[in-house]
């Protein structure tokens, strides 16, 4: 089986699609639309904003996080009814201890959480809404110490902290609407009207590789840092989030397509952004 790198990266984005799926379209009238381009109005039209309680943060948001959690169920029942979860004891206790120290530090700290240990040689994790996690026992034997894994761990809470779930299908509505505008403004010009295919071509792969990928990200990036207030608070070493990213890069050497292609930093970038991150904070000297 072909390991899968970057970590909770091929489900969460299989999750996410059915996510997706499942989310309400956007669906503006033609006469709508142009009256909003007219005036400038098409995406307040659209726009939602609430703010996070985690965070106190003001954030587009066009679903409640119980209603994404809601969608997401069934993906996470049919996940834990396919993949076998590890028969050791000792590899599920040794991740939900570990879990339980992040956890207990976080601004989640005693909600209920559903974590299942996949029996997969996989070296990947993932969160899914609802406060579900999942970790694969390829994860697990690849990590070299406790902190790595606590610092995967608490990545997966920072994505929940910051509502990234949330946040992402909010600017993929936000994308597909920004989309059908620019069709109507397209298709009512004589000139342009001729170069509609190319032109909605072209501004589909703007919103993916403008706007969509290199939000995801930031949200990566988000909530590498954050994993690592959380691994510093539960007293597991910071320095320890940085070899990590040394021992997937090189786990992945010559496994990578480029950066600007893909959700996730390369694992260079990560590797300076926690640096940077773990010097400014004080939490040591790297």
């Amino acid at each position: 089986m072909t390991d899968k790198l970057n970590f909770e990266d091929a489900e969460r984005i299989e999750f996410d699609g059915d996510l997706l799926r499942q989310a309400p379209k956007v669906n503006l009238s033609r006469r709508a639309i142009i009256s909003g381009l007219a005036a400038g109005s098409v995406f307040p039209i659209i726009s939602s904003c609430t703010t996070n309680p985690y965070t106190g943060q003001s954030e587009l948001a066009f679903l409640g996080d119980d209603q994404i959690a809601s969608m997401a169920a069934t993906a996470w029942t049919d996940m834990k009814t396919q993949t076998p979860q590890v028969s050791s004891s000792r590899t599920k206790n040794r991740v939900l201890n570990i879990w339980s120290n992040i956890e207990q530090v976080t601004p989640k700290a005693g909600e209920q959480w559903d974590v299942a240990v996949f029996d997969s040689d996989d070296v990947n994790a993932f969160v899914m809404p609802g406060n579900r996690v999942g970790v694969y026992r390829g994860m697990v034997d690849l990590v070299e110490n406790d902190d790595q894994l606590g610092s995967v761990l608490g990545h997966e809470v920072g994505h929940t902290v910051y509502r990234h779930a949330n946040r992402r299908m909010s600017r993929a509505m936000l994308a597909q609407g920004a989309l059908a505008a620019g069709q109507v403004a397209v298709s009512s010009s004589e000139t342009m009207n001729n170069y509609g295919g190319a032109i909605a071509a072209l501004g589909g792969a703007a919103l993916q590789f403008g706007v969509v990928l290199p939000y995801s990200r930031e949200s990566e990036l988000e909530a590498d840092k954050a994993g690592v207030d959380y691994m510093h608070a539960a007293g597991y070493d910071v320095k320890q989030s940085v070899r990590l990213w040394e021992v997937m890069d090189a786990k992945s050497a010559g496994n990578q397509q480029p950066e600007f292609m893909s959700t996730h930093p390369h694992p260079s970038t990560r590797i300076g952004a926690l640096k940077q991150y773990i010097n400014a904070k004080g939490y040591a000297l790297m």
